[in-house]
């Protein structure tokens, strides 16, 4: 978006190597960074929380809250497949495919997963990028500070992050605005039972043809939809 907005230069400035984000699919990725040596590490998450996320974030923050649609629309239309950029079961599953094919390319994280065992995923991570922990720095506890340093709730508390954000979306946004909660099973909060099933049964198919898994497999035949 800073890049749409005229600011490649900002990107220019930063000295490589560069740490970049993006929610963009991997189909859409430039050929500078698919053909190239980047590593790119994707994390995905439940589907039913990313839409919880993608709820808030969307009428809350960006000052939509007076022509709120209620959920269940937005459930409904999730299902249908109309999420930001693309399907998100066609986000998920590009990342993956190619994390398949080229795994010292691409690293594939599970949000879950990480946040039940942070300690051994930032150690994968580093030695992904090429950087992994000496024994010494293992042994002084240097993974657990990193994972303190990056916990939600300290990312949350830096004053830097309690700034706005000049430009982006046409709209003074504050960093805190991309810190809600940042936990598991959010979707409880705003879902039925039989909403979460029908959304975990849409999911799993489209993912167990690929003999991909995001969520525990659920029993289709007896599934209420």
């Amino acid at each position: 978006m800073q890049l749409a907005a005229g600011r490649s230069s900002l990107l220019e400035a930063i000295p490589s190597p560069r740490i970049l984000s993006t929610h963009l699919p991997y189909s859409m990725l430039p050929d500078s960074i698919t053909s190239s040596d980047c590593r790119i590490i994707y994390a995905c998450r439940d589907p039913k929380d990313v839409l919880v996320s993608d709820y808030h974030f969307m009428y809350e923050f960006f000052g939509m809250s007076a022509h709120k649609a209620p959920f269940n629309e937005i459930f409904d239309v999730f299902c249908d497949g109309s999420s930001t950029y693309c399907p998100i079961w066609d986000h998920v599953l590009g990342y993956w495919k190619q994390s398949v094919t080229k795994s010292e390319k691409i690293l594939f994280l599970k949000y879950e997963e990480m946040l039940q065992d942070t300690v051994n995923h930032v150690k994968r991570i580093a030695e992904f990028i090429g950087c992994p922990f000496s024994e010494v720095e293992k042994k002084d506890g240097m993974v657990e500070q990193i994972v303190e340093l990056c916990s939600f709730q300290k990312q949350k508390d830096l004053k830097v992050n309690k700034t706005t954000v000049p430009g982006i979306f046409e709209k003074q946004l504050s960093h805190a605005d991309f810190f809600r909660k940042g936990s598991v099973g959010d979707w409880n909060n705003h879902m039925t039972p039989e909403m979460a099933q029908k959304l975990d049964v849409i999911i799993q198919e489209k993912f167990e043809v690929f003999g991909f898994h995001i969520i525990p497999k659920v029993n289709v035949e007896s599934a209420s939809i």
